[in-house]
């Protein structure tokens, strides 16, 4: 009687090739994203210089905004990762806020060119709900519950968060900065932490704790640098 037994089925290995060719289109579009918007850089500009061709691009991604949305949360991430590494003994949503800012900075300082990405490919979701937001809204929201943050609601505390967040990035990014970084992320950390409510005094020591912690330790705040 014939055996018909079947061998069990091997377990699918990875496509390389496929792997490296998305990797040459998330390369090619880091690279151009951090020197123009979206709308400016075409299709075929991210195939050429990622070097395949143009269906492999819709082999991986839908269009070009799905694959602009992808490279800008992947570099978010990145920055999260750090966020999330430093401030795990941290119970303090006013320091845990200082941080987040001072790591953004510190981001912008070492990785220019991702920096641009994310700032070129921030999404604009201003809502707390957001999916991009709900770190930040959950250390907010804990701010606010605990009398941490006074005299402002969470929507608007994302608003302030977000739009300082933003802006020291845009200007750490400046090419010619008077203002050491580390400066700049003090001052911005500290008028945050005001924005929300917190007492000066207390609002000028916990910028400046950030500060030495994330400029004084860059390596360890990204250790993959």
């Amino acid at each position: 009687m014939p055996n018909e037994s079947r061998p069990a089925p091997s377990r699918r290995r990875p496509d390389r090739r496929r792997d490296r060719t998305r990797e040459a289109l998330l390369r090619a579009g880091r690279a151009l994203f951090a020197q123009r918007d979206v709308d400016a850089v075409s299709i075929d500009e991210i195939v050429n210089l990622a070097d395949v061709a143009k269906g492999s691009f819709y082999n991986h991604f839908r269009d070009k905004e799905a694959f602009a949305r992808e490279i800008g949360a992947e570099v978010r991430n990145r920055v999260e990762q750090a966020i999330i590494a430093v401030t795990a003994d941290v119970d303090d949503a006013a320091l845990h806020s200082a941080l987040a800012l001072c790591v953004f900075a510190r981001f912008a300082t070492r990785f220019r060119d991702a920096a641009r990405v994310l700032y070129k490919l921030n999404d604009g979701s201003t809502m707390a709900q957001a999916p991009i937001n709900r770190n930040m809204a959950e250390v907010l929201e804990r701010g606010l519950s605990a009398g941490r943050f006074r005299d402002i609601d969470l929507e608007c505390a994302v608003l302030v968060v977000m739009g300082l967040t933003v802006i020291t990035v845009r200007h750490v990014l400046e090419e010619r900065l008077a203002t050491p970084p580390a400066e700049i992320a003090r001052s911005m950390a500290q008028s945050m932490l005001r924005a929300l409510g917190v007492p000066p005094a207390q609002a000028r020591s916990l910028a400046a704790t950030a500060v030495a912690r994330i400029f004084a330790n860059g390596a360890a705040v990204f250790p993959d640098a």
